[in-house]
């Protein structure tokens, strides 16, 4: 059986999300634009081939031609011409990579709003962590889960903040100071867009030719990173730099008039020797420097244009103002300013590829390190905030995400998040990973410390949905993202859950002994900073039942008693039994099904008081079981 956040709708229940057909048609007017550029791309490389042959025939007509002025003049306008092309072809091929990646953008963001979220390829699985107090049960990483829904971040800085966001609750100043960032972001649509196209790029600098939806690989520029906020190694050692200034020029000064003198050549090749030497000491430097840089110089540069967006940003909200002074205020010259003067400086390295020529330039020039001393040079005037500006574009990219789900659900409210006792109220809360049209919400009210919910009900009628929906909610509203619900009011919480055990033949850890280490460490955060917020699904489920309801009331005790809030579930009737002061403290709620003519329906809504049948007799019919319903 399905749970029901695994149940797809039927196709006649459908519901178009009011954002789909604007991702569509956007979708339609990018591809078109692709679509243009290819045959532009395609005509231009035509005309390529045309003009280097013409120059080809030009040459010939100069080398072996009657009218040698002529040839030479045809064969220059053939050369300009030819590189005229392979600019103009260059910067069509680049506007035909972009428009793709819009094509891909849309078109996730279309998955995003649809019922299929669960086919885009970033699921955050990398994140997962079974000991997280709360992340598994809420199901916030993996396929189908939160971060798979949220996310448009496609840098490891974008996508780590983002589930840092998820993990950790935040204050509530850093909460208002996000959603002031989101509501700016989120109708900024072609800004965001334009964002994530450019992390596309980065992630996937081959191109998103391929349709089908795969995990962007991940290039590890911690090297580069640690490179940068290293000391310069070769610029502080003053004598070899300044003879690696010097000897050059006198070497090949020496060099030309030994050879037009016609001497013995022990007397040109002992500079060069000396150089040899030179080059050999700083060689460990030169190479160190040569791996840190060439190993993610190329997704470094990548980053160059997402940098230069964040700077063309005019910003309202004091978090975008920070993320843009960030940039703004550290070293003498902006970021994308700094990409160029670094790309330009390790397009001189680059000679270290050719086998041919870079020995020879590399001994008559000390071309080595004359690139590590402008590396240096680069390294201690900007290196230092690299890590800064990469970390400036993950917050980006992480409120980006919180912005597109803003955007995409206009019915979702921002919580009022405030300081003071213990509280959960919720108006119309629902599920946000359910498909748009099918989800049913349902009111919580939890106003005061020490107050819960024990929720009854048949099998499938939506108890676990409901603490799910609950958690997840308390973890957007404390990310600063708005929440699936009309409105929510809540304090602080520290969320801790036990909805999904998981025993272990290899640990030797049986479920009923994994269920109550879980339900320890909700009892042990009882002493913490902030309330808890306990959701408990099937409590204790897996003991008899005189020792479920021994332990299940006294754990309901700890918690409401500690000024917890929350919702307990379970099929025990028994539980419901509680000792009247107890019974002051929690609300008694149920949900259940309509039987018609043998078939089960559900409507997943609330209602008050407890269950007064089962369905699991009903359950086991329907499958074949002949069971009798009475004995």
């Amino acid at each position: 059986m399905k749970t029901e956040l695994e149940q797809a709708p039927e196709p006649g229940d459908r519901v178009e999300h009011p954002r789909a057909r604007e991702y569509a048609e956007r979708v339609v007017r990018f591809s078109a634009d692709a679509e243009r550029h290819g045959a532009r791309s395609r005509l231009v490389s035509n005309l390529r081939g045309v003009l280097f042959a013409a120059l080809v025939g030009a040459l010939l007509y100069w080398g072996f031609g009657g009218n040698r002025p002529l040839g030479l003049a045809l064969s220059g306008l053939a050369l300009v011409f030819f590189v005229v092309l392979v600019t103009w072809h260059s910067r069509v091929i680049r506007e035909e990579d972009l428009s793709l990646r819009w094509v891909a953008v849309n078109k996730d963001a279309q998955r995003r709003v649809g019922s299929d979220f669960r086919q885009l390829s970033e699921t955050g699985e990398d994140f997962k962590n079974p000991l997280h107090p709360y992340a598994d049960d809420l199901d916030l990483f993996g396929r189908g889960s939160l971060f798979q829904r949220l996310n448009v971040a496609h840098t490891e800085f974008g996508q780590k903040r983002l589930a840092s966001y998820l993990m950790n609750r935040a204050s509530p100043d850093a909460v208002r100071a996000r959603q002031a960032a989101v509501r700016e972001l989120a109708p900024m649509l072609a800004f965001r867009q334009e964002l994530e196209a450019l992390a596309l790029a980065v992630a996937d600098p081959l191109g998103p030719s391929d349709p089908r939806p795969k995990k962007k690989s991940r290039v590890n520029t911690e090297p580069l990173i640690a490179w940068a906020e290293s000391k310069p190694l070769l610029m502080h050692k003053a004598s070899l730099v300044w003879v690696a200034r010097v000897a050059p020029p006198l070497t090949l000064a020496w060099l030309m008039y030994c050879l037009s003198q016609d001497w013995h050549p022990l007397t040109w090749l002992t500079p060069l020797f000396l150089q040899a030497i030179l080059l050999l000491t700083a060689r460990e430097i030169t190479t160190q420097v040569f791996a840190a840089v060439s190993s993610s110089q190329g997704v470094f540069l990548r980053f160059g244009p997402m940098l230069q967006l964040l700077e063309s940003m005019q910003p309202k909200s004091a978090l975008l103002l920070d993320l843009k002074q960030a940039t703004e205020s550290a070293g003498r010259e902006p970021p994308s300013v700094a990409m160029r003067s670094f790309e330009r400086v390790v397009s001189w390295f680059e000679l270290r590829h050719n086998g041919l020529i870079h020995p020879l330039v590399n001994g008559l020039l000390l071309w080595d390190i004359h690139c590590v001393i402008q590396l240096e040079k680069w390294q201690a005037r900007s290196g230092k905030h690299l890590r800064a500006w990469f970390q400036a574009l993950g917050e980006l990219e992480a409120l980006s995400s919180l912005a597109a789900f803003t955007y995409d659900n206009p019915d979702y409210a921002f919580p009022e998040l405030n300081d003071g006792p213990a509280c959960f109220e919720a108006s119309q809360l629902g599920h946000p990973l359910l498909a748009f049209g099918k989800r049913v919400s349902n009111d919580v009210t939890l106003a005061e410390p020490g107050r819960g919910l024990l929720v009854t009900g048949s099998n499938m009628s939506g108890k676990s949905t409901l603490l799910r929906a609950m958690g997840i909610n308390a973890v957007l509203a404390q990310t600063g993202a708005p929440v699936c619900a009309h409105s929510l009011k809540m304090s602080p919480l520290a969320v801790r859950t036990s909805l999904r055990i998981s025993d272990s033949l290899d640990e030797g850890v049986s479920h009923f002994y994994a269920e109550i280490r879980k339900l320890g460490s909700v009892l042990k955060a009882l002493g913490g900073e902030v309330p808890v917020l306990f959701l408990l699904d099937e409590i204790l489920h897996g003991t008899n039942s005189r020792e479920r309801q021994i332990g299940a009331r006294w754990v309901l005790q700890e918690l409401i008693e500690h000024g917890a809030v929350g919702a307990v579930s379970t099929h025990d009737s028994g539980l419901c039994e509680l000792p009247e002061p107890l019974m002051q403290r929690v609300q008694q709620v149920h949900l259940r099904e309509t039987v018609v003519a043998e078939e089960m329906t559900f409507d997943y809504l609330v209602r008050p008081g407890p269950v007064r049948s089962g369905n699991a007799l009903r359950l086991m019919r329907s499958l074949g079981i002949g069971v009798p319903l009475e004995e």
